[in-house]
């Protein structure tokens, strides 16, 4: 199953983004395609993973922040302010 590439979300028909097939609907706006930015993507990546993980809100963090990098649109990122 493929995942948003800035959040890691699983995608289906129902998640994925009608912008763009790399990005969930929650990571990309539906009304005109604008890209969320880093820190929106990361707290709602903490609220997703308290809510529906049943983490507190450090150890979602902690998980955040672990994963968050290792993901294409971060890495790319990474690479152009390099």
């Amino acid at each position: 199953m493929n995942k948003c590439e800035s959040c890691g979300m699983p995608l289906d028909e129902k998640t994925t983004s009608k912008f763009d097939k790399r990005y969930c609907i929650h990571c990309q706006n539906q009304e005109n395609g604008e890209l969320a930015s880093k820190e929106q993507v990361r707290e709602g990546s903490i609220n997703a993973t308290i809510k529906f993980m049943g983490k507190t809100k450090e150890e979602a963090e902690k998980m955040v922040d672990e994963m968050m990098p290792k993901l294409p649109r971060w890495q790319e990122e990474a690479q152009t302010n390099e």
